[in-house]
This record gives C-alpha cells, structure tokens and sequence, in this order.
C-alpha cells in the first residue's frame, strides 16, 4: 500500500464550514482518481491518502500498453508512407494520389510526417510535372520540322533542352528522392530523341510513354 499526505492549504480557514469543504475535498480526489482504490482519511487536520499497491501495477501496465500502441501506430505510419510512396512508380492517377495525400495527412507520428515531407510535395505536385511533360512531347509530336531530312535532327535535339527546362527536371530530377515513374519516361525520352533520324522517321512519338 502506497500513502500521500494531502496538504490541505487555505482550507483550514474556513472557519464552521470547514469540515463541509473538507468532505466535498474527499470526494472529488477520489472521483478523480476512479478506477483507481483509494482511500482518503483525515487525521489531526491533515488528509492521508491511500492507494493499493496493485493500483500502481496497473498504471504501469497500463503505461506499457500504450507505449506498445504508439510503436504499432509508429509501424503503421511507416506501411502507409511506403504505400504512398509506391504511387510515384506509377503514371500518375488523381484518386490514387489524393487517397496517398489523405493518408499521409492520417499518419499518428509527427517526427515521420516530417521526415516525408518530400512525399507529400512530390504527390501534390505530381500532376502539375506530368502536365509539364506531356505539354513537351504533344509538341514534339505535333512538330512538322522535324520531317525536313537535313535539319530534322537539330529539331529534335531541343526537345531534349525543353524537358531539362521543365521544373521535375530542373528541381526533382537529380535528387534523392524523385518520382521513379517520371524519371523513367524522360530517361525513355531523351534516348528517343538522341536516336532519331527524319530520314527513317518524319515524327517522335515520345507521347505514347505517357501511356
């Protein structure tokens, strides 16, 4: 059994009213401390307060339980910043990037969300980069000079300049951390456009990776 000795402060001037004041005292420290068993006594002026010994295992389980919950939603978080992150793999889908945003935002652990800060920029931003991209490959697509068999070539050749102008290039492109779906269709790209030949080919469809 564990005992607290209660100081009980101002209350001893409350003159004839005292013993009300200390009975609703009594009262509420043991409808706080509820589940726990205590036992409040007064004595000489003082309150002594009593608690079973197996009231404080339990708190101590209790508290262990929890540090194993935290562990599990620490476990969980980690699973779900994974998952999002494997969007990134793949051509960029709305719904699934919002679902990836949503639960990211769900994620327990502050010190997790902050380490995948970048997730979350990159999931945000990946439809403006895909955008960026297509725009550059429609053209190329749509780009009449490049049939000419002299000056084809150099035509198509800035179309390598214009995706490294794109912001994902300029500013994920090279990082640790990128979009391994984009990385990929611009790598595709640029061997395309190194390897064409308007004597062999009037068009670059560099479009079609996007599907």
């Amino acid at each position: 059994m564990t005992k607290y000795l209660i100081k009980l402060g101002e209350i001893s001037l409350k003159g004839l009213n005292r013993k009300s004041f200390q009975t609703r005292l009594i009262n509420n420290i043991k409808e706080k401390l509820l589940p726990l068993r205590a036992d409040v006594k007064s004595q000489k002026g003082r309150l002594f307060l009593s608690t079973e010994d197996d009231d404080k295992q339990r708190i101590e389980a209790q508290e262990a339980t929890i540090k194993r919950l935290k562990k599990r939603l620490v476990f969980a978080d980690t699973i779900v910043a994974r998952l999002s992150n494997d969007c990134l793999r793949h051509k960029y889908d709305p719904g699934k990037v919002a679902n990836a945003i949503s639960n990211f935002e769900q994620m327990y652990s502050a010190e997790l969300k902050g380490n995948f800060h970048q997730l979350k920029v990159l999931l945000t931003e990946y439809g403006k980069y895909t955008k960026e991209i297509e725009t550059v490959f429609f053209e190329a697509q749509n780009d009449k000079a490049l049939s000419n068999p002299f000056t084809g070539k150099k035509q198509a050749l800035t179309y390598i300049d214009k995706i490294k102008a794109t912001s994902y290039y300029r500013n994920v492109y090279d990082e640790n951390w990128t979009i391994p779906y984009l990385n990929s269709v611009i790598d595709k790209s640029i061997e395309i456009i190194k390897s064409f030949n308007p004597k062999e080919s009037k068009e670059l469809h560099l479009i079609e990776l996007m599907k």
